[in-house]
């Protein structure tokens, strides 16, 4: 009954509970006893309790402890005066600070407020926001005229703010319990309906391919995009400026570096302003290691975002480029309440990042990688749309990971719409909707081959380390054209014209490929990305997308699928 189930939305809207207490006679103990722990615990790892100084934080520094069965530890939100890049680096300086003092998902982070400051109040939901990992947070307010609002956070400059009762949050709520000294009561969130940019490819379009995916029953649109690139850059802005009327929008194209040398965002970014959408472009380093929240929170970038809301434009963040891209530029979107779309370039960030929802930064000290995507939320983009032509600029590492997600899923299912599949899975919820032979994967392992060998041909990595050459030069006289005179802003277009010149004779030399050879690629991406959808989306449809026990089983079969993976790459 469970599996041929076909159940809707299964977010459900969060509670919280307001308490009455007097700031005088507040005690840590108090808090903690009335704060329910996290899931699958009865108590606290420790308590870290956040201030912006204050005569309540002050008196619970001075206070003796009595019980002493947990550490208590003391951050000062630094001072931020109402800068957005400001308020950015205090958050994550203060968390970074707890993540170091060993704080877990089993501590609680208890805000204390000022009377004469409710408005840093706001800093609460952003503690409890960012550390995924289901860290639990207590809001002591001293407001003695309005209750906080528990669903809706906003720090003093406006530009950084969340809502719990938008559904690409997934139901997330940062604060477990209230304290302050109005009467005691409960809120309800009220969920609103989820709106994404929806698109149904016509009958009979070969060019679009909508993959089947859900997560807590939420449609997500997972747009792949099999025609030529220009056509697909274009279809992608028509959707886009159909969800939004010409000059509600203020479009910012996010991309790493070498997604900046290929001149795919700029390209986004210059279809939607042909469209009435003019807008602004981000760049930023590449690689894990520059996957950190100081990378991302550029006062130009918050700066942008400002002059939108105070436009009254909708801000819309365009992730273009690999999983780092995706998961870092979702979170400065979340932080911002922001609307977010992806566009992947790689086949990993195509069918694993943007499937989780889940978008983080790394603890990166001194150039190291403490915890990878350890500070982070959850946040669903409005349309995940991908151009298969940009996976042609992929590496072959790219493409071996690929392959190792391929074997994590045929690893986990194997084939679930079998008999066999039905009796092992018959414990989840909606899977038939979903349940397909992740085997015909092994059907493609040609296309998988002919891929590697087109993308380490000499000629093609000729052609490609040309594109980035030009790319380079184009990067760098990007600042000359924007401030510059006529003369700069002319050479510059006419690099620009020359490097789409480069990359449609690059990928003239893929279409020049036998046949047989190109529809093998195609199928190993269709095929590829389709079950590796649908298999994440047979778990995550309807069963709870933040069950760690199902997590950890996909990860032991991850660990596999990357020893294959390493292999693969010698």
């Amino acid at each position: 009954a469970r599996f041929d189930a076909a159940p809707g939305s299964q977010l459900k809207p969060a509670k919280v509970r307001y308490h009455q207490v007097d700031g005088n006679s507040l005690t840590i103990g108090h808090v903690v006893s009335k704060t329910p722990p996290p899931p699958g615990s009865t108590s606290f790892h420790s308590v870290e309790v956040v201030h912006a100084g204050g005569p309540v934080a002050e008196r619970l520094r001075r206070a003796p402890r009595i019980d002493a069965t947990y550490p208590v530890r003391f951050h000062e939100l630094p001072e931020t005066g109402c800068s957005p890049a400001r308020e950015f680096a205090a958050i994550f300086e203060v968390l970074e600070g707890m993540m170091l003092a060993k704080a877990n998902r089993q501590s609680l982070v208890l805000w204390v407020g000022r009377p004469d400051k409710p408005e840093l109040d706001g800093f609460a939901g952003f503690l409890g926001m960012l550390p995924f990992r289901g860290i639990s947070v207590a809001l002591v307010s001293a407001d003695a005229v309005r209750y906080p609002d528990p669903f809706s956070y906003r720090t003093p400059s406006g530009v950084l703010e969340h809502d719990a009762n938008d559904p690409a949050r997934m139901g997330k709520c940062c604060v477990s319990a209230m304290f302050g000294p109005l009467p005691a009561r409960s809120f309800t969130a009220r969920l609103r309906e989820w709106a994404p940019i929806d698109v149904q490819p016509p009958a009979g379009c070969a060019e679009l391919l909508r993959l089947p995916f859900k997560i807590a029953g939420l449609p997500l649109p997972m747009i792949t995009y099999a025609g030529e690139y220009e056509k697909g850059v274009a279809a992608l802005a028509e959707r886009i400026s159909a969800a939004y009327p010409a000059g509600s929008l203020c479009p910012i194209v996010s991309c790493g570096e070498v997604v900046d040398r290929l001149g795919y965002g700029l390209d986004v970014l210059a279809a939607l302003r042909e469209r009435g959408h003019a807008g602004h472009y981000f760049t930023h380093k590449s690689g894990e290691t520059s996957k950190r929240w100081a990378e991302y929170g550029k006062p130009e970038l918050l700066g942008w975002v400002a002059q939108a809301k105070a436009a009254g434009q909708t801000p819309l963040f365009i992730a273009v480029g690999g999983g780092c891209n995706g998961n870092a530029t979702g979170v400065v979107a979340a932080m911002t309440g922001a609307a977010f779309v992806e566009v992947p370039t790689t086949p990993l960030h195509y069918n694993d990042a943007t499937t989780s929802a889940k978008k983080a930064f790394s603890l990166v000290l001194d150039g190291k990688i403490r915890a990878k995507n350890l500070l982070g939320t959850f946040y669903l983009p409005r349309l995940v749309w991908c151009i298969n032509e940009t996976f042609l600029t992929s590496s072959t590492a790219s493409v071996h990971s690929t392959v190792g997600e391929c074997t994590k899923t045929m690893n986990m299912l194997a084939d679930p719409s079998s008999a066999a599949g039905r009796a092992d899975y018959a414990n989840i919820l909606g899977a038939k909707e979903f349940a397909s032979d992740t085997t015909r994967i092994l059907s493609c392992i040609d296309g998988f081959e002919a891929l590697v060998h087109f993308i380490e041909d000499a000629p093609t990595r000729e052609a490609k380390a040309a594109v980035l050459r030009l790319g380079e030069a184009i990067a760098e006289a990007r600042a000359a054209a924007q401030c510059g005179t006529e003369t700069a802003r002319a050479a510059y277009a006419s690099l620009c014209e020359g490097r789409r010149q480069l990359l449609q004779r690059f990928r003239a030399r893929f279409y020049e490929l036998p046949t047989a050879a190109r529809v093998a690629i195609d199928a190993f991406l269709t095929v590829s990305n389709k079950e590796i959808v649908g298999a994440k989306a047979m778990f995550l449809a309807y069963e709870d997308p933040f069950e760690k026990y199902r997590a950890l089983l996909f990860e032991y079969a991850h660990t596999l699928g990357h020893a294959v993976e390493a292999w693969l790459a010698g």
